[in-house]
């Protein structure tokens, strides 16, 4: 199984370059009037970069994630990290930032916050000074997405369940776990609340049939996920193995689908299904294999201990495709690999 510190340096070269890429660049801003169509930078100054504005704010996260292992601590890299994150994450910019978001409050909704969320929970928890003291300055950030979930969610009738961007439950498990760690106990209602409405009487997901062209995402792994961070651990024993039932280690959904064009923006998605589909089975197989022991269930036991087995087919085009030279895949793919990395740790702990 490959390991996060070999991939430190070339995930770091990688964002680095990212976020000091201005284009090509995809602006997905609703123009109200001529006075709209100006360059991304005017109007969101962090992060018009590396894309498309999540991928920069994804790519900003992993480099101060980066920034917490060891060689990230002091390495020829670590000066001009600190200080384009320094720049780019300043009070003035952040400002901007979250103040594009309240004018525009369906804009990057929920993924983009997701990540806003998850950047400034990594930039609070480091045992870096200058990235705590930058946590400061993107808590407005993090503090108006809650401010954006909160009055959103109440008025969401249904959840969004395909494999990209819009995904609900994607998004909300990364903005509940960020509201938990500030201790934003009205933010975690809102999200719980809405997580039990749209999710706690699904079953047996078809994972069969749920993979399309472009997904970088698994809509009931995500689910699964999601609903592992709001159900107690009594209702998460019924629910879990309920909703996984048609899951097991022969499942498409655990078989690596093949990139035919790497060029292919909508494509290359897959690279991130597989990486995102490996963290998650990660996280939910053990917790499987608790609930089978619990309960004696050596069958149940079978599946989640097989699905672990294939984790490394899943990550490896991710794997390769994070450091390429081809900006479709390595704008954003790095993010997905380390994370997925980073559990593939927590399993073999």
């Amino acid at each position: 199984m490959p390991q996060p510190e070999d991939f430190v340096r070339p995930f770091a070269e990688v964002a680095l370059s990212n976020i000091t890429r201005d284009y090509p660049y995809a602006a997905h801003h609703l123009a109200r009037s001529l006075a709209d169509i100006v360059p991304a930078a005017e109007k969101t100054p962090a992060f018009a970069n590396s894309f498309d504005w999540h991928s920069s704010v994804h790519m900003h996260y992993l480099l101060a994630s980066l920034l917490e292992t060891k060689e990230g601590r002091n390495s020829s890299w670590t000066d001009e990290a600190l200080e384009i994150l320094t720049e780019h994450l300043s009070e003035a910019n952040m400002l901007a930032e979250a103040a594009f978001l309240r004018d525009n409050p369906s804009w990057e909704r929920p993924y983009g916050w997701a990540w806003a969320v998850e950047l400034n929970r990594v930039l609070n928890d480091s045992g870096v000074a200058e990235l705590r003291e930058l946590g400061r300055n993107t808590q407005i950030l993090s503090d108006t997405v809650f401010d954006l979930v909160s009055a959103w969610l109440p008025k969401v009738a249904e959840p969004v369940r395909h494999g990209v961007h819009s995904n609900t439950a994607f998004g909300l498990r990364r903005i509940l776990i960020g509201a938990r760690a500030q201790e934003r106990h009205d933010v975690v209602d809102v999200v719980a609340g809405a997580a039990r409405r749209f999710f706690a009487e699904d079953a047996a997901w078809n994972f069969r049939q749920e993979r399309s062209g472009h997904d970088f995402l698994s809509p009931g792994l995500c689910e699964a996920d999601l609903m592992a961070e709001v159900l107690t651990e009594d209702e998460l024993a019924t629910w879990l193995p309920a909703f996984l039932s048609e899951l097991d280690p022969e499942s498409p959904a655990l078989t690596p689908d093949k990139v035919l064009d790497p060029t292919d923006g909508q494509q290359s998605h897959l690279y991130g299904l597989g990486l995102s589909v490996a963290a998650s089975v990660m996280r939910l197989a053990p917790k499987l294999v608790v609930i089978a022991e619990k309960h004696g269930d050596g069958e149940l036991a079978t599946h989640p201990r097989g699905m672990l087995t294939r984790v490394e087919a899943l990550m490896a085009p991710g794997l390769e495709a994070a450091v390429s030279d081809e900006y479709m895949s390595s704008h954003w793919v790095a993010t997905f690999t380390w994370e997925a990395l980073l559990a593939t740790t927590n399993i073999d702990d």
